[in-house]
């Protein structure tokens, strides 16, 4: 037991923390939330052990499912343009919008899905998701005009996998303490892994059975794997005095809020750019079509490894630490390894860096919320943020498209190289300001 004066004095700390909680910054309460998990009225003791893997398990499901699609979307790409849209340009530049409103959805909708799934349900608002993505593909099956296409299998199921990632991004951190960061790169690691068994799988129904029918059956998958993975979705308490109507727009009067909110801007613009033009860049220096699409696939890989591994990490050093370092490696890769990654040998290092940090940038964002704004409205934090950034999804490979095509632009990629690590520079910058802003101490685990 503690002597009674040091008992007195620790009351009298705590007394005067409540008395002043009302002055305490978002960082301090989400502190003071994350330290009371660990209490014994800990909810998720109401539940089997079991719930929480099931939890991570449903949500990589998910996340592999919406993902994937996307990131297969390049398959039917390339064989509607080569084998029924070949003399018609115009048609062919319309289907290059598709991907794009994929991606800009998935971002897009974050806000509304997030918010949705805490005044409701994750689990009911995941199935409304799985049954957009189906009836997205499926309609999709019957159009004969790429803008047809465009509002079916882009707008349409860019709102499905809107509603379905933002939840499943966040739903298994409020199940762990210990092991927060683990559960999220394991469910978040989903992306890389559905993106590596879809994509083929997509190419294969495609040259089998054509385009119609290929997306008639990724409906079906889509109906069936989602709907069983919804069912282990869900968190331990869902807050039913909160509405649609009481949304906290005062989150933006915290200087951390908005800067974790840039920070996610600036990430969503510059990911997706070395997927982009990678491919382009190593066939303007010899290495063939099929080489390039090896090194993208280790980059794939190295990315759902990176996710996990970034989650580990941010169990051990701190998930602001762990942010800091990947943000800064990412940038690196782009400044100092692209430009010199002309052959095999630098592509596989540029494939295995990038994907591996740049992945890893995907688990701790949310993280980070969750460690500078607590677990109680993580979902529409996270959601919000997304939203935000969806405008970082139209400005990323736009911008640096111009770049490439643009006076001095040529097949040096130089502009473009500099351009992504300038956006992975910024927001290693804005990550640093809130990492610092929490703990002045380098040595310290945040």
């Amino acid at each position: 037991m503690l002597p009674e004066s040091e008992a007195q004095r620790q009351d009298g700390c705590q007394d005067g923390f409540l008395a002043n909680s009302d002055t305490m910054s978002s960082a301090e309460k989400a502190e003071m939330q994350n330290s009371e998990e660990t209490a014994d009225d800990d909810p998720t003791k109401r539940f089997p052990a079991y719930t929480r893997y099931g939890v991570v398990a449903g949500c990589f499901v998910l996340q592999g499912l919406s993902c994937g699609l996307v990131h297969s979307w390049g398959v039917q790409q390339e064989y509607l343009s080569e084998n029924v849209y070949a003399d018609r340009p115009d048609k062919v530049k319309t289907l290059s919008y598709i991907g794009t409103l994929m991606f800009f959805g998935l971002y897009l909708w974050g806000m509304l899905a997030g918010w949705v799934a805490e005044v409701w349900s994750y689990r009911k608002l995941c199935f409304g998701g799985v049954v957009t993505m189906a009836l997205g593909q499926l309609l999709a099956s019957f159009c004969k005009e790429p803008w047809q296409l465009c509002l079916t299998e882009g707008i349409l199921f860019g709102l499905g996998i809107g509603l379905v990632f933002s939840p499943t991004s966040t739903a298994p951190a409020r199940w762990f303490t210990a092991h927060r960061g683990l559960a999220t790169g394991i469910t978040v690691a989903g992306v890389g892994v559905g993106g590596l068994i879809i994509a083929p799988l997509t190419e294969f129904l495609v040259r089998t059975t054509g385009v119609q029918w290929s997306l008639r059956i990724s409906a079906l998958y889509i109906l069936v794997l989602g709907s069983a993975a919804c069912f282990f979705v869900r968190v331990p308490v869902q807050d039913r005095t909160r509405t649609l109507k009481n949304f906290d727009w005062g989150a933006f009067n915290d200087r951390r809020f908005a800067v974790h909110a840039c920070m996610v801007f600036f990430i969503t613009a510059a990911y997706i750019i070395p997927y982009s033009f990678l491919p382009q860049f190593w066939s303007s220096h010899g290495v063939s079509a099929q080489t390039a699409s090896v090194l993208i696939a280790v980059a794939n890989v190295a990315s759902s490894v990176g996710r996990v591994a970034a989650g580990l990490g941010a169990d051990y050093v701190g998930v602001l630490n762990s942010l800091v370092l990947a943000l800064g490696v990412s940038a690196l890769a782009c400044l100092l390894i692209w430009p010199f990654a002309t052959g095999v040998g630098v592509g596989v290092v540029m494939a295995l860096f990038y994907g591996f940090m740049a992945g890893g940038c995907w688990t701790l964002a949310p993280l980070a919320a969750a460690k500078l704004f607590g677990l109680d409205k993580l979902a529409s934090n996270t959601g919000l943020f997304y939203s935000i950034s969806a405008v970082g999804a139209w400005m990323g490979t736009p911008v640096a498209n111009a770049l490439l095509n643009g006076p001095g632009g040529g097949t040096k990629f130089i502009g473009m190289s500099v351009y992504n690590g300038v956006l992975w520079a910024a927001a290693m910058a804005l990550a640093v300001v809130n990492r610092v802003s929490y703990s002045k101490q380098v040595a310290r685990r945040i």
